[in-house]
């Protein structure tokens, strides 16, 4: 081995050393980091992640650029002197060709957009160093941008022991999952709770700190142990995944934010399109449901056995955990199970793949039916037409939007519309600057007023509470069509080859979860960076397999 070639490769094992390094970091000591337990938990888990993405992600990027230089040199050099280079030489230099020379998927495109789009709206931002770090407690502005999008390109292009970092993922997930379920039950072995009101203890849990927090991580990890479940053979490996979805979803029943239930329709419509391509796969989906009313009825008992100990929830968590119809939904799927077993024996695989098209089509129209129902049903009701119509109305915290909606939600969406429909019509398209939402706000005499007789003095409202709205309010119409274009993009990207990788199936799943969460919460270092690991790693086993 020549020297050249001896550094190129030192070059790209060291490169691959610290992106191994950086997934280790975050995802088995970042969801356990913590000073003065639940004290600035936000400030302290950012701080973890931007050191950790300092000292791994930069020098990493660094060297992959230089490496990649030399590449894309290579190359022109082989297209201008193409006549006088062999073809053995043009051979060996392609074969060594850096992996981020090669060609770009769509996804890559998508992603690259992304970061142009932020990169314009600080350009253009209100405050360029408010836009650089973000607000204070959240810090999503472009400085992280630049970090997660940096991550996606080392990881999508130089994973390696992907296996044994997903199972450290599952490992560590799985005992933040497990701590949050003891704390639904005032077993405290950390002592998080040491000096904190009972009054707020139903709003912080385990390592992660406040509710939505914790539900937008407990989501997003989740999906990585429930395409183990769905994929792995190996029944060992189905066990262990299995054991961690029970967890996953026994905390997603006790953590007490609806929005991690929309995150689980979400998760269970991706299953279910990918369990119609087989027989195989529809029994994994029919086993994770069962999984998850078993889980669900599980935490119910617990609750009826320890009454005294369990704390009180919202009204959906109490429906789902003790209600007699979950026990109707289990016996039911139990039911569909054991048909689809006898079904099975005496028909060919081939045949629910005729029908499997036709059973995602049901599917996806009856979640997109039902979603519109739901927002027609809140309209009608909030304009008296439902009272008009058929004689009925609701107060329920569901169906009548006004202020107080969705926990105030109805506010901070009307406000946000509001406002953002006054800019002009450059600032529309290029946006305030990220994550710069309350330093616009606030900058405004007359909605600062507002927000603070909404929410007092000693509040501030730092975004939507509704990322896509928040995108489109801090980086513009621009912003907002490359985020929902880089998950678009992963989403037909990971549905396509998920037949050659499987695992695949791990970023499709991430962001449908994260994105029907975010649709009621908003980007925060606790989830957003699992959402880029798993769609960069999920991406760059799609590529390994389109290399074979």
């Amino acid at each position: 081995m020549s020297l050249r070639t001896n550094l190129r490769f030192e070059s790209k094992s060291a490169v691959s050393w610290l992106t191994a390094l950086w997934i280790f970091l975050m995802t088995a000591v970042f969801p356990y980091y913590m000073k003065n337990h639940y004290s600035q938990m936000g400030v302290r888990k950012f701080s973890f992640f931007l050191t950790v993405s300092l000292v791994c992600l930069i020098p990493a990027g660094v060297l992959a650029a230089g490496s990649w230089g030399k590449a894309c040199a290579a190359k022109v050099f082989l297209r201008m002197h193409k006549p006088e280079s062999d073809a053995k030489t043009q051979t060996s230099v392609q074969a060594q060709a850096h992996p981020a020379a090669r060609s770009l998927s769509n996804l890559d495109i998508a992603m690259l957009c992304y970061l142009t789009a932020i990169f314009v709206s600080w350009l253009f931002s209100v405050d360029r160093a408010a836009a650089w770090t973000g607000t204070d407690g959240w810090s999503m502005g472009l400085r992280t941008q630049v970090l997660l999008v940096l991550m996606y390109f080392l990881v999508s292009r130089y994973l390696i022991w992907w296996k044994g970092l997903l199972a450290v993922h599952m490992l560590a997930s799985g005992g933040v999952f497990l701590l949050g379920i003891l704390h639904r039950f005032s077993i405290d072995p950390l002592g998080m709770y040491q000096g904190l009101d009972e009054s707020w203890q139903l709003l912080f849990l385990s390592t992660i700190g406040q509710a939505s927090w914790y539900s937008g991580y407990v989501c997003v990890a989740l999906t990585a142990g429930a395409a183990v479940f769905f994929i792995a053979k190996d029944n060992r490996i189905r066990m262990a995944a299995g054991l961690y979805c029970m967890l996953g979803f026994g905390t997603v029943v006790t953590q007490n934010s609806d929005s991690a239930f929309a995150a689980m329709v979400f998760l269970l419509l991706g299953l279910f399109l990918a369990g119609c391509d087989s027989f195989d796969r529809m029994e994994r989906f029919l086993e994770t449901l069962l999984l998850m009313f078993g889980s669900f009825k599980l935490i119910g008992i617990l609750q009826e056995l320890f009454p005294e100990k369990a704390k009180q929830l919202g009204s959906l968590s109490k429906f789902l955990s003790k209600s007699t119809a979950t026990w109707v939904f289990f016996l039911i799927v139990c039911m569909g199970y054991i048909v689809l077993l006898l079904y099975r024996q005496k028909h060919e695989a081939a045949e629910i793949i005729r029908c499997g098209r036709t059973l995602r089509k049901i599917a996806v129209i009856g979640v997109v039916g039902l979603m519109l129902l739901f927002v027609v049903t809140i309209w009608a009701n909030t304009t008296g037409l439902l009272q008009k119509w058929f004689g009925v109305s609701s107060t329920g915290q569901y169906l009548l939007f006004d202020e107080y909606w969705g926990n105030s939600r109805g506010f901070s969406w009307s406000i946000t519309a509001e406002t953002f429909a006054k800019l002009p019509l450059w600032r529309k398209l290029t946006g305030v600057g990220p994550d710069c939402y309350s330093v616009y706000c606030y900058a405004d005499t007359d909605l600062a007023g507002r927000l603070h007789h909404y929410f007092g003095q000693n509040q501030t409202l730092t975004n939507a509470h509704n990322e896509f709205l928040n995108q489109l309010f801090c980086t513009g119409g621009i912003g907002f069509a490359a985020f929902v274009g880089f998950l678009a993009a992963a989403v037909c990207r990971f549905w396509k080859n998920r037949e050659k990788e499987p695992m695949a199936l791990m970023g499709l799943l991430a962001v449908l979860v994260y994105g029907a969460h975010n649709f009621f919460c908003y980007q925060q270092v606790c989830c957003i960076p699992f959402l880029f690991l798993l769609i960069a790693m999920s991406e760059n086993l799609v590529r390994k397999a389109a290399e074979k």
